[in-house]
């Protein structure tokens, strides 16, 4: 009897919930199909994506092949040689270590000197009267020489490695831009104790160069680049 009792119980239960019972099986069929919809298209968005970011790595890589064709394509037309290229930005570098690398006087005369001997420069040369000009000194009695460069403790050394452009080829003759990094430091900020940290000055130096097929270096100048120094501790 009990059993008989509990099923019209449950009868009346269902016709009075039924618009409830029926809400609920709509929102949980509509969340369903929400949740997938959601997942499928947060998995189209990420294939996307990555579609994107491969495309662009493609996109770098030919911008860089064009790019390198390019630069190839021009020394062709110019007749520049790889070989020389090489030879010529080694011939180059060594220069500049040579010109921008003295902490004191005598090491800055020496650098000149060595300059006029290796590449064959003289006194008459741009580079070596205009910038790069005699270092102005004070001669004492006995002929000792106090420079001013020790006076203000200046030191100089070739900061890294120059860009070096060819911009002209004619018969067998390279002429170079050249910008290259001068690191500059004082030993006045130690002597001083104004800072125990060193502090390195970095002037951009633009140069123009020619370079023969023997290796010979001529019409060398240099200019400061504009800008200002950097300034790193």
């Amino acid at each position: 009897m009990a059993t008989q009792a509990a099923a019209p119980t449950r009868r009346g239960f269902f016709r009075r919930n039924l618009s409830v019972l029926v809400t609920a099986a709509v929102l949980a069929v509509v969340a369903t199909v929400a949740c997938a919809t959601w997942s499928s298209r947060h998995a189209a968005l990420a294939a996307q994506q990555a579609q994107i970011d491969d495309a662009e790595v493609q996109l770098a890589g030919i911008q860089k092949k064009n790019a390198a064709q390019v630069n190839a394509d021009v020394m062709t037309a110019m007749g520049a040689s790889r070989t020389r290229l090489s030879t010529d930005g080694e011939r180059i570098k060594s220069l500049l270590s040579m010109a921008f690398t003295w902490d004191s006087g005598q090491s800055y005369e020496a650098a000149r000197e060595r300059l006029k001997s290796r590449f064959g420069l003289t006194e008459n040369e741009t580079f070596l009267k205009s910038f790069m000009p005699p270092s102005r000194f004070n001669e004492d009695s006995q002929g000792r020489r106090y420079y001013y460069i020790d006076a203000v403790g200046l030191n100089s050394a070739s900061g890294g490695d120059p860009d070096i452009e060819v911009v002209d080829v004619k018969a067998g003759v390279y002429t170079y831009a050249v910008l290259a990094d001068v690191e500059v430091t004082s030993d006045a900020v130690s002597q001083n104790r104004a800072s125990e940290a060193s502090v390195t000055a970095h002037w951009p130096t633009l140069l123009f160069v020619t370079v023969d097929a023997q290796s010979k270096v001529s019409n060398l100048a240099g200019v400061p680049a504009s800008g200002e120094a950097r300034y790193s501790g």
